[in-house]
């Protein structure tokens, strides 16, 4: 898997890696337990961590766009952390359209993206 997901129901945190091309069997994965988060814990803060991305599985952009739609006000916070240089202007771009705060930052201060949304 490309992807790793992990949870952190204290501070209703939700932490992603992407580290290469995304599946479909990947984003299953992920949705089904975002899903189910957000289900026990409400409105949720979700991490970001894009190490290499690769692109995706075609169904993925469909099965994304439907998610992001069902789930629009029930993300509060969003950290992107990237070092490629096109996700910070894109996370930008995509943030005009939701109720998400997002903020974006380098890899080297994934700490202070974290910390950022713990104050949240």
């Amino acid at each position: 898997m490309a992807t790793q997901y992990k949870e952190d129901p204290e501070h209703k945190l939700v932490e992603l890696v992407v580290d290469g091309k995304v599946t479909k069997e990947d984003f299953d994965h992920i949705a089904t337990q975002m899903e189910a988060f957000i289900a026990s814990h409400g409105k949720i803060k979700v991490l970001e961590d894009i190490r290499k991305f690769s692109g995706f599985e075609l169904p993925v952009l469909w099965d994304g766009i439907k998610f992001d739609i069902q789930h629009l006000k029930d993300i509060s916070h969003c950290a992107v952390v990237s070092d490629m240089g096109w996700v910070g202007p894109f996370s930008k771009a995509f943030g005009v359209f939701i109720s998400c705060k997002i903020r974006t930052f380098p890899h080297d201060k994934i700490e202070e993206a974290r910390q950022w949304l713990l104050e949240k």
